[in-house]
């Protein structure tokens, strides 16, 4: 392609700085601090996929299977890691052979035949009905159909468009979504996330059969992985090869998902770290202001895969990073300039073919060159990476330590940190159960997993996951219309709730007890609920607390010496208090639920400290003490008014100003509570969609000045 006269200074300087052993070091240790070290990564994995076993009994109640994939399920935390969603129903099948239907001769499951022909592109298969079995998805099944020579095909176009549908009808939140290739995309608190409705083969397909020989050849992945590799299977999602050709509507995409995943899962760090930088290389260099990119970052992870299979010396060790990625750069400069981008388990799938053809190949393959000409400092282009490189170029830093705790300081206590924001933040893994059915199957889920060998991050996501379906399963079965049962009936269901969130509170993080103290609240328990909001109160004034990113490290490390990690959750996390649509908790917060359900949003996020303040203002209230109320309430509204994000989060603003005003408007201070709920509706947040219910409050607190003004004027 082109030559470089080995002796030009330039050249030697470029391939100087590459193979310069003391600056891949400090890239290293900078993509540690920027992406993860392998603690925090490893982290981020065990947690998701945690919750990911622990949630399958309920998505196979529900009719679905979920499995969480991209960067996030990866284990990167970029600002905009994209999430993604594969969903297919559990009693739809596909198989890859007619011999395979008689592991499928459930007469439960619907058959699907993948057929390949000459005509299609590798990797591109129709799926041809071969047993229909009654089901709730069969009429949406049967109208994505077409008949073509006497034989039902699934028609991808039909399938996408009809899920489309269905995924706006779901939710008012869910009405703006959009079709983006096979799936269909939300906006969910400022982030896109895609679902890809799909259907699932248990088997590897035979057109793969090769990638299981060349793995035979170059002795990676290892064996333990193959085998997971090939027991994944694969999926099908709902594109063809050419969208603008409708010759081609019955063609459907093969995806490898899974088995990608457990391929990542299998790097070591500076594998993962040069992945990382591939990724970060491509968003803030190649495709930085560009609307229509040709390039994408499934491009990058087919690089990497490449690469580590093919080139056999090439050490993946922190010294070489900069090494491994350079080869990976030349390898995609290549593919560009051949116009061919070879799918790592089916090469002879040129994922090139529709993107990077003609003026737009020609232009990529400019722009990648002149990167490569400028070396490694090409990297300085990037905000990120320039952060990295730009001191260890100039200043030429000694040798720096690549293990972690010369990487992060006070690692321990920021292992438990990342340990816990990851277990307390995951909203998209939230187990609201419906009925005592799906309590069950959830509950035996988390047995057995508490049965099997965990790591110790599991065992703490289980018992956080655990708390949070008791308390959940009890206020759902106290949310049911209990005016129609018996006495007898009532104080069961009422015992039973109470167990289940005294347990709770016992197993789950410090501010888990608050979700008690709003129980007793409810039933009108207002001592009870006192006794337990002066419990929560002395947890949180312990100097050692944590609450997302916000902990006082030297503190907690002289506190919480030889405690174990269990013991640490209970005694130091703090988390939000949710609130979910599904549930009833108490009459004050009615509006706020519906306006959030209406908007297509089933979770409210309360701060804890505010939910503290409101409960104490709300019992001393009802118990007739005004000193003790508004003593509450001047503490809720200097938390308040005077944080600057210090204690409360953006996300948790307007939460925090609708409950202030609600406590004065329950107290009676209307001429208060009007401008707070002001100040609530302009702290618009894409979490807590409450500016109807704030609309609301306003719209009746003026009412209410109105009558109270003509009122007095007649009298």
């Amino acid at each position: 392609m082109y030559t470089y006269d080995i002796t030009d200074s330039k050249y030697i300087f470029i391939t100087d700085m590459i193979q310069d052993a003391g600056l891949s070091d400090a890239v290293y240790v900078g993509m540690c601090r920027e992406i993860g070290t392998p603690t925090e990564v490893r982290i981020r994995r065990e947690v998701v996929d945690t919750k990911d076993i622990a949630a399958k009994p309920l998505w196979i109640l529900q009719g679905c299977h979920k499995m969480m994939s991209g960067s996030n399920r990866e284990g990167f935390r970029f600002k905009k890691s994209d999430t993604d969603w594969m969903l297919w129903p559990h009693n739809y099948k596909v198989i890859d052979d007619p011999s395979q239907i008689i592991l499928n001769s459930n007469p439960r499951h619907t058959v699907f035949l993948m057929e390949f022909d000459d005509l299609q592109p590798p990797g591109f298969p129709r799926l041809k009905l071969v047993t229909v079995t009654s089901n709730p998805l069969l009429i949406i099944i049967l109208c994505s159909c077409i008949v073509i020579n006497d034989k039902i095909y699934l028609s991808s176009s039909l399938f996408r468009n009809i899920f489309l549908h269905h995924t706006q009808q779901l939710s008012p939140g869910h009405a703006s979504a959009i079709q983006h290739g096979p799936c269909s995309t939300i906006t969910f608190m400022n982030q896109d996330i895609d679902f890809a409705f799909c259907l699932r083969s248990h088997h590897w397909p035979n057109i793969a059969l090769p990638w299981i020989q060349r793995y035979q050849l170059k002795k990676w992945p290892p064996n333990c992985v193959l085998s997971s590799v090939i027991q994944e299977g694969c999926h099908v999602v709902p594109i063809n090869s050419s969208t603008s050709n409708l010759k081609r509507d019955c063609e459907w995409r093969l995806s490898f998902s899974g088995a990608e995943r457990i391929i990542v899962y299998s790097f070591n760090h500076c594998q993962f770290l040069c992945y990382g930088l591939l990724k970060i290389f491509l968003t803030e260099i190649i495709n930085e202001g560009k609307r229509d990119s040709c390039l994408c970052s499934y491009f990058m992870k087919t690089v990497v895969f490449w690469v580590i299979q093919n080139d056999t010396f090439m050490k993946w060790v922190p010294s070489n990073l900069l090494m491994c990625f350079w080869t990976c750069f030349k390898l995609l400069i290549s593919w560009v300039y051949r116009g061919e981008c070879p799918n790592f388990f089916i090469p002879q799938n040129n994922m090139f073919r529709v993107k990077v053809v003609g003026h737009r190949q020609a232009a990529l393959f400019d722009e990648l060159h002149a990167l490569y000409c400028n070396g490694i400092s090409c990297l300085l282009s990037s905000p990120t990476l320039a952060d990295l490189l730009k001191m260890p170029i100039l200043n030429r830093t000694p040798a720096l330590r690549t293990d972690e705790n010369s990487i992060i300081m006070m690692f321990d206590i920021l292992m438990d940190e990342h340990l816990f924001l990851e277990v307390s933040m995951l909203l998209t893994f939230r187990l609201y159960v419906v009925d005592r059915r799906e309590f069950a199957g959830l509950l035996l889920a988390l047995e057995q997993l508490q049965k099997a060998r965990l790591t110790v991050f599991q065992s703490i996501t289980v018992q956080y996951v655990l708390s949070s379906l008791l308390r959940n399963f009890a206020f759902c079965i106290s949310t049911q219309n209990l005016a129609i049962l018996s006495n007898r009936k009532r104080t069961f269901i009422y015992d039973n709730s109470l167990n289940m969130l005294k347990l709770a509170s016992k197993i789950g993080c410090a501010s888990e007890i608050l979700h008690l103290a709003l129980y007793y609240y409810r039933n009108c328990q207002y001592l009870q609920s006192i006794k337990c909001l002066q419990k929560a109160q002395e947890k949180m004034l312990k100097p050692y607390v944590i609450y997302r990113q916000h902990v006082d490290k030297k503190i907690y490390r002289g506190s919480m010496e030889g405690v174990s990690l269990s013991n640490k959750m209970r005694k130091c996390l703090m988390s939000d208090i949710e609130i979910c649509a599904y549930y009833f908790y108490i009459d004050e917060l009615v509006p706020e639920q519906a306006a959030s359900m209406s908007d297509g949003n089933a979770l409210l996020q309360i701060h804890h400290l505010v939910m503290l303040h409101m409960l104490n203002v709300l019992n001393h209230r009802r118990l007739g003490n005004k000193e003790r109320s508004d003593e509450s309430l001047i503490h809720l509204y200097l938390l308040v008014l005077n944080d600057s994000g210090t204690y409360i989060p953006s996300d948790s603003r307007d939460t925090s100003w609708q409950m202030l005003g609600i406590c004065l408007q329950t107290c009676g201070y209307y001429q208060f509570a009007l401008p707070i709920f002001m100040v609530s509706l302009r702290n618009i947040t894409p979490v807590n969609r409450i500016q109807k219910a704030t609309t609301l409050r306003i719209l009746l607190i003026l009412y209410h000045i109105w009558t109270c003004f003509f009122g007095n004027e007649k009298d």
